[in-house]
């Protein structure tokens, strides 16, 4: 075997510890880099429209809660020679023997499904398929371990006989390909339940309708650090747009909301910075964080926001508001295509409506191991 495509799984617990305590730069890098990557996303639509008036997108039914259309980047490694298969081999009566499996074909195999943006052999993937194989004068046997992070999910185990040698790689992958995508293995649902994480899907509640806003699309990301976003159009003036993203404190401490809103909107701006100078927008201007505060039923909101915005005579002026709160151990933050004074309202009436999800278990772990 290769010793650099040898893989270890730590138990759930130790990979927790790890996670949150080993690994704090690598772990919030990755975290982040989702969170660049999406606000980007949600800019360079915003500057589409401004540059030459399209419509960031036609009004759309209410839509279910969805999970990402594709299916993630996957590693492929070997696992180490201290697996379960390997030790039943130990056991046999007859010459049973570890067996290599090629993993550049198993990977080229899968590649060549579609379903999947990149299968590697190099660390990086977040979901890890972790082979041993087995073989005696009767049978192959493989086990495939599937990881998310080094967390175990699910294992699956395949056996041809010897005399089907030939074709085995070709038909453990179409089983493999078949297995995880009956099992729905990638989808933020059953990476919820398996690592006891937030459940989007079920326990956020929110407003169909505020104002003139309906909503038209709801994402769940099968990353639980990166929680969900919602999608509000208004029908009659097509370029207004209302993001509501809900995602985990990405830090230990929970109750100090202030320091948390700090954070993010430090790193918001950082970002807007970085992504006007990389693409050589004109002058972005940014407004000081303003506290809002404001009581309803009995209970008291309260929050920052600020206003972004380029100004030029060049080119028709392009807004946004961004609106930082903190619900349960989360962070709810409102993104608009339009100023902060046009925004308000809409924040004052869908904040009170939202049933944001209680601190998951796996969340516990990571903050108190």
């Amino acid at each position: 075997m290769n010793s650099q495509q040898d893989r270890d799984v730590l138990p759930p617990q130790q990979n927790i510890h790890r996670q949150l305590i080993g690994r704090p730069v690598q772990s919030a890098l990755a975290y982040f880099d989702g969170f660049v990557m999406s606000l980007r996303s949600n800019i360079i639509a915003w500057l589409l429209v401004w540059l030459c008036g399209c419509s960031v997108a036609t009004q759309e039914p209410i839509l279910p809660a969805t999970t990402e259309v594709n299916l993630p980047a996957v590693g492929i490694f070997y696992q180490q020679s201290e697996n379960q298969l390997a030790n039943w081999c130990l056991q046999q009566d007859n010459e049973c023997q570890l067996m290599a499996v090629d993993l550049n074909l198993i990977a080229r195999q899968l590649e060549n499904t579609g379903l999947f943006p990149l299968v590697t052999q190099n660390p990086g993937a977040d979901y890890e398929f972790l082979l041993a194989g087995v073989q005696d004068d009767k049978q192959i046997i493989v086990d495939v371990l599937l990881a998310w992070q080094g967390i175990p999910l699910t294992t699956y185990q395949y056996r041809v006989p010897r005399e089907r040698q030939s074709s085995f790689i070709a038909e453990f992958s179409k089983d493999l390909q078949l297995d995880v995508l009956r099992d729905d293995v990638f989808s933020s649902g059953y990476l919820a339940k398996t690592l006891k994480a937030d459940d989007y899907a079920s326990d956020l509640q929110v407003p169909s309708q505020v104002a003139s806003f309906h909503l038209s699309h709801r994402l769940i990301y099968n990353d639980p650090f990166q929680g969900s976003v919602l999608t509000y159009h208004n029908p009659e003036f097509k370029n207004d747009r209302i993001e509501v993203s809900i995602y985990p404190i990405p830090s230990s401490n929970i109750t100090d909301m202030p320091t948390a809103i700090a954070e993010e909107t430090d790193k918001l701006r950082s970002n807007l910075v970085d992504f006007a100078k990389q693409h050589k927008l004109p002058p972005l201007s940014m407004t000081a964080n303003t506290a809002i505060k404001w009581t309803q039923q009995g209970r008291q909101y309260q929050g920052f926001y600020l206003d972004a915005s380029i100004l030029s005579a060049d080119t028709e002026p392009f807004y946004a508001a961004y609106f930082f709160f903190v619900e349960q151990d989360k962070i709810v933050r409102f993104t608009t295509t339009f100023p902060s004074e046009l925004a308000i309202n809409f924040v004052k009436e869908t904040l009170p409506q939202m049933q944001v999800p209680a601190e998951s278990v796996f969340m516990a772990k990571l903050r108190r191991p």
